[in-house]
């Protein structure tokens, strides 16, 4: 799903919101008075639906107490509603109902005070003495997204008109202070943005591709290119761990997430995990760092919770949806008190969390090492499976979007891997094949090896090498293709037949 630039994200996303509801035909779930929870395994839960019309939810944040949903409409006029979710009953009530506006990101301080962008201004709930009120208005310009520092200052990533130039703004509500650094690039398209251990302030550029960096008040923004054999389309959330490392999703991407290391400038990117029913988008979005330093991300199309282990270099995803025919349409995710990760299932109108803190009888291990093949060749790959559930294992192989087959041209890596693995008590060993097409451009990257059980996939990152296939490989190859197309030209001419006999004539 490649979209132009110069369309700002959100009124994409809320276009694309649009028509999932026409083409998926979203099924309602059922509820109990509280809380509803599917599948063999309850790792998703849903909060109790509300009873009164309101818009769909689109982004969220997870308090002690609470959970705040602002909701956008589907249809014009654009109208947005603020709701609360109470985590003792699951149940909910609207606060704030706001025409004319989308909200795009809202956070909530310590004061109980809910900010949220009012389009071009800074508002707030105050659920002390509910009152909304607006703080901060940007003629001419949006405001994107909001982040809280450790001081609770509000920290903005604006758009002048028609996104040509962005801003970072800070405003401190304690003394009313505001400052503006701009962004030194054109076309940046500024979008997520988060608040690191070290109070650094980072955020991505959609536009221009890059990641930027506000070490301290005074200083101006630092932004950091990644290589362009990454084949990144638009950096668009951010998050930061304990150790530095600026974690990003890549939503243009289709189906990529990344990190760089910015004492060894290094930058990665990895995929998503193989999708079963063959989607080709995943849209992997909001992401965020837990209390335990590990990754947790959204993937909008898909229709997944991602939570990655860098200690582990796992990747678990959890299905929201309880049909596979079904689309979630998974925007924002965020982890909050109690090991719980809530989502938005904007597509089914949902509010509802992952339990992190329950065990996935499922474990993936792929090859210790890199794994080279040349173009135009596969390898076999052993893979062990340990599972004990009562289902079966499918296994399935994700390139990264570069290599992913489109319908301009081929694939340049793919694999494949044996389905309906069984139960058992101990580890199985399967293989996985990959290949690398004559087209695969020489280098290194990750495919995810992923192993798929009902409403859980894991998936083990491998690194492929890429090279250029040596002189018996290629001559193999040009001696089957001309072996291949003499016996093609045989097979395809045309025989006479004896009972007419073909007549040469001369003009």
């Amino acid at each position: 799903m490649r979209l132009l630039y110069a369309i700002a994200p959100i009124l994409i996303l809320i276009f694309l919101s649009q028509l999932a509801f026409y083409a998926a035909s979203p099924t309602n779930v059922a509820h109990q008075p509280d809380i509803v929870q599917f599948g063999p395994q309850t790792y998703v839960t849903f909060m109790q639906k509300p009873l009164d019309p309101s818009p769909s939810p689109w982004v969220l944040y997870p308090t002690d107490n609470a959970v705040w949903v602002a909701g956008i409409s589907s249809v014009a006029p654009a109208t947005s509603q603020i709701r609360e979710y109470f985590l003792v009953n699951g149940t909910s009530k609207p606060v704030v109902n706001l025409a004319n506006v989308t909200i795009s990101s809202l956070v909530a301080d310590t004061r109980g005070r809910v900010w949220f962008t009012d389009n071009s201004t800074l508002a707030y709930y105050d659920s002390q003495r509910l009152t909304v009120n607006k703080t901060i208005t940007f003629p001419n310009q949006s405001l994107q997204y909001l982040a809280l520092d450790h001081q609770e200052r509000i920290w903005m990533t604006v758009l002048g008109s028609g996104g040509a130039s962005s801003s970072l703004v800070m405003l401190d509500p304690s003394d009313g202070l505001n400052r503006t650094y701009p962004v030194r690039t054109s076309n940046a398209f500024i979008q997520g943005i988060t608040i690191a251990p070290d109070n650094t302030i980072w955020f991505a550029e959609a536009g221009s591709r890059k990641l930027g960096r506000l070490a301290c008040d005074s200083c101006s923004i630092t932004e950091f290119s990644p290589p362009s054999s990454l084949n990144l389309a638009a950096l668009t959330q951010v998050a930061v761990d304990n150790s530095g490392n600026v974690w990003f999703t890549d939503h243009e991407g289709d189906n990529q997430f990344g990190v760089f290391n910015l004492q060894t400038n290094v930058w990665k990117t990895f995929p998503i995990g193989y999708c079963p029913d063959a989607c080709v988008s995943g849209l992997p979005n909001a992401i965020f760092v837990d209390t335990r330093n590990e990754i947790w991300f959204s993937e909008h199309i898909a229709g997944r919770i991602g939570h990655y282990d860098p200690s582990s270099n796992v990747l678990t995803e959890y299905f929201v949806s309880p049909t596979p025919t079904t689309f979630p349409l998974v925007w924002w995710a965020r982890p909050g008190p109690n090991n719980l990760v809530w989502f938005v299932a904007n597509g089914l109108g949902e509010v509802g969390y992952v339990n992190a803190s329950l065990p996935v009888p499922l474990t993936l291990a792929g090859p210790a090492g890199d794994v080279v093949i040349q173009k135009g060749s596969s390898k076999s790959i052993p893979a062990s499976v340990s599972f004990q559930g009562p289902g079966t294992v499918s296994l399935g192989v994700f390139p990264l979007t570069q290599d992913q087959p489109s319908s301009n041209s081929p694939a340049q890596l793919y694999g494949s891997g044996p389905s309906d693995i069984g139960p058992s008590n101990s580890p199985q060993t399967a293989t996985i094949t990959v290949s690398a097409s004559w087209s695969a451009i020489p280098g290194a990257r990750y495919v995810a090896i992923t192993a798929t059980e009902n409403n859980v996939a894991v998936s083990v990152h491998v690194r492929v090498v890429v090279v250029e296939a040596s002189a018996p490989v290629v001559a193999l190859g040009f001696s089957s293709a001309i072996v291949l197309g003499g016996f093609a030209v045989y097979l395809r001419r045309p025989r006479k037949s004896r009972l007419q006999p073909a007549k040469r004539t001369r003009k």
